[in-house]
């Protein structure tokens, strides 16, 4: 088995106004995820105010302590996200792509966005697919796979947007640079879902990553159809889901990244006190996890799908695992998301999993910090490719 060293930038905790990105290009708000940052203070502020001393005391600790101040602390996240929406709009489509026409790159590289049949989803699915400068010339030749799962709010179009950067453009200069072999990347639209199946079936977001995708792109592309040259990333909710995906079924991918991974501390993320439970801001975070986890959440199933817990198991096989995030991340002080990735950080060290870890001192979340550190997560990603 490959031996993989643990490599940690170690740096101070990040400071600032909860949700601040130190990228004035790229606002927040709960796409990769948070609040425009002209609104980060006043929206914080009127959650204090709508959830009075509980919520103000927290603030004024400056740590969030406890496992049920974590779930508490999506309550005023929710509330300061609730009011910048009510106040300032709904989300630009500027997040998602309009022009779905087929993207040709300069060295040969092509995307393209389709639909597949998905019965895990009862409906015709959207994926964007990068294929390689050779793909079109080689017709016989076939290619390792990389899926990568995006954000909140976000779609199977986001990493193409300007706004983020053009993600397609860099994987098209590695490749070229011979910093990584030629591969096929695949963008899913995950919608909302974490990437976890559905706790009444109805939809089953897991299945359609780890089943009918794979199948589909390897049937349909020339995708090399063995785990070892298959892998998975993401971002943010999608870092979650790449991580949550490859520890549950090592035997599918050789290996995962997740850039500014959500990692919920506490028994679970919906663990709060009752009198917060009427709360509509609540209601709005719970209106998405639990159509996942049930309702009344089931702990068995929640365990099933937590990182954590994943971790601590040890049963990884030799999957490489690496994740990252910054520390001007925005959601550091709201979710504490750099609690959750140091915890996951410990688990599997504890467990002896080798693995590789990184801090990013005054770097943001979500897609600005995947376009700083791309080369970093796609040599990790395709290290094994041959």
């Amino acid at each position: 088995m490959t031996s993989f060293y643990i490599h940690t930038l170690r740096s101070g905790r990040g400071t600032g106004t909860a949700g601040r990105s130190s990228d004035p290009n790229v606002p927040g708000h709960m796409s990769d995820y948070l609040l425009p940052p002209s609104f980060q203070s006043e929206a914080f502020d009127h959650a204090i105010k709508e959830h009075g001393k509980q919520a103000a005391a927290l603030r004024n600790e400056g740590t969030w302590m406890t496992s049920r101040c974590s779930a508490f602390v999506l309550i005023v996240f929710c509330a300061a996200f609730s009011y910048s929406r009510a106040s300032h709009g709904q989300f630009g489509e500027e997040r998602r792509r309009g022009d779905l026409s087929t993207i040709q790159l300069t060295g040969g590289s092509v995307v393209e966005f389709k639909d597949m049949p998905s019965t895990a989803l009862a409906c015709s699915q959207p994926y964007s697919i990068f294929l390689p400068p050779s793909y079109s010339r080689q017709s016989s030749k076939t290619y390792p796979v990389v899926y990568f799962l995006h954000g909140l709010n976000n779609d199977h179009t986001s990493w193409t947007e300007d706004r983020y950067g053009n993600l397609q453009n860099k994987v098209e200069e590695m490749i070229l640079a011979r910093k990584i072999p030629e591969i096929i990347m695949v963008h899913p639209k995950g919608d909302n879902s974490f990437y976890c199946n559905y706790a009444d079936g109805t939809k089953l977001y897991e299945d359609f990553i780890v089943q009918e995708l794979p199948h589909f792109i390897e049937a349909n592309y020339r995708g090399m159809n063995d785990r070892s040259h298959r892998a998975i990333g993401g971002t943010s909710m999608g870092g979650f889901g790449a991580l949550k995906i490859a520890m549950r079924f090592p035997d599918r991918y050789s290996a995962t990244a997740g850039h500014s991974p959500i990692i919920f501390l506490g028994k679970n993320p919906l663990d709060v006190p009752e009198e917060m439970k009427a709360s509509r801001f609540f209601q709005f975070f719970g209106g998405i996890l639990r159509p996942l986890f049930g309702d009344p959440l089931d702990q068995g199933l929640w365990d099933k799908n937590n990182p954590l817990l994943l971790a601590r198991s040890g049963k990884l096989g030799n999957l490489k695992i690496h994740f990252d995030y910054g520390t001007a991340d925005r959601y550091n002080q709201t979710i504490r998301l750099a609690e959750g990735v140091k915890a996951l950080d410990r688990a599997l060290t504890e467990a002896k999993v080798p693995h590789s870890f990184k801090e990013y001192p005054g770097e943001p979340h979500g897609w600005a910090l995947v376009a700083a550190h791309i080369e970093e997560s796609l040599e990790f990603l395709c290290q094994g490719f041959k």
